[in-house]
């Protein structure tokens, strides 16, 4: 039997043309099911390996960005073994989107921080590029690394690296490198993909979620009764999402209405679009109590349907970075859906 879909609003079900994201059309290929409106604005999109295998024979169909850069996101303390390791880390990095950027591919920055090995992967990645049309490549490099081991003469790090743009499908890339310290410093060994799916940065992702479930927490504050001035509406939503609640909010103190819901929620991290807007995908349990009350009589209206045993509601939700906080930014949903918990396959790994 087909799941139920239906596009939810606060305030009622909507019913113009749907137009499904790019995260929601994906689940849609695993059942077949009827379509209805949507209310909601929409924004869309093994055995480790080496790198040298990977780069060299993957394609990357990316425009160049307008600048280089390599920045190191903010971590956790780190003794001070570490920080040289990152640091070592970062400067290869560097050298790398140098490269990459040159216009006849001199190895000399590369060869000053890393392997021959290493060298020799990253110039067959850069040469199979150009052969297949693309020009010279202005990289953004964002690093999220953690240095896992660390002796006198050997380091191990794992970092997700957000590459703008990234020769892969995604923008996130998962790396695991081996540095080790010669008269000079640090010096990157060998490096290695151990999936070419993606990843999202561990902490990018914890913060973002929570920013995510700081929505439902925040919400009968605003919405019960309908506050559209409250402060914490600007402080957990952003554009689009935020005009949109503030109009809702409007109209439901105009009605008397107060809109109630407390999910559980199931959310994991779907896509990283940049270092400042990643994806949810959420296979949520509604509360049997959600829903439009008459703040009057107390009564639930019929704006929405009422909740069934077992239902489980699908949403995409686009996380944005404003101002150093994450808010939620652009819903999509599906009522009444036949969907998994996370984690899912479709979750990206956390680094």
């Amino acid at each position: 039997m087909s799941p139920r879909r239906w596009s939810f609003g606060f305030g009622g079900l909507n019913r113009p043309p749907f137009h499904i994201g790019v995260a929601i059309a994906a689940l849609l290929a695993f059942g077949a099911c009827s379509s209805a409106g949507s209310g909601e604005s929409t924004t869309t999109e093994s055995a480790p390996l080496t790198t040298s295998s990977i780069e060299a024979t993957t394609t990357s169909s990316a425009s160049a960005s307008t600048t280089t850069s390599t920045t190191i996101a903010e971590a956790t303390t780190t003794l001070p073994s570490d920080q040289n390791v990152i640091e070592a880390w970062a400067s290869y990095w560097d050298a790398w989107a140098e490269v990459r950027a040159s216009e006849n591919l001199d190895p000399a920055p590369l060869a000053a921080v890393a392997s021959s090995d290493v060298v020799e992967g990253a110039i067959a990645l850069f040469e199979r590029q150009r052969s297949s049309g693309l020009d010279a490549v202005q990289t953004d490099v964002v690093l999220h690394a953690t240095v896992t081991s660390v002796d006198s003469s050997r380091a191990t790090i794992v970092d997700c690296v957000l590459l703008a743009p990234s020769f892969t499908d995604t923008t996130g890339v998962w790396y695991e490198a081996d540095l080790t310290r010669s008269g000079e410093g640090w010096l990157v060994d060998a490096v290695r993909i151990p999936t070419i799916g993606g990843c999202v940065p561990q902490t990018m992702a914890e913060e973002a979620i929570a920013a995510y479930e700081s929505y439902y927490d925040a919400l009968a504050e605003f919405w019960d009764p309908p506050d559209p001035q409250h402060p914490l509406i600007s402080d957990v939503l952003a554009e689009p999402r935020l005009s949109n609640v503030i109009g809702l909010l409007e109209e439901h103190e105009e009605r008397g209405v107060a809109f109630r819901s407390r999910p559980i929620n199931h959310p994991e991290v779907i896509e990283v679009r940049s270092p400042t807007e990643i994806v949810i995908l959420d296979c949520y349990e509604p509360d049997s109590a959600d829903g439009l009350y008459d703040l009057a009589t107390g009564n639930r209206l019929p704006d929405e349907p009422p909740i069934t045993e077992g239902q489980r509601n699908l949403r995409s939700v686009v996380m944005v970075l404003q101002e150093g906080k994450w808010k939620s930014s652009d819903f999509q949903g599906q009522v009444d859906f036949a969907c998994e918990f996370a984690p899912t396959e479709r979750g990206l790994p956390s680094v």
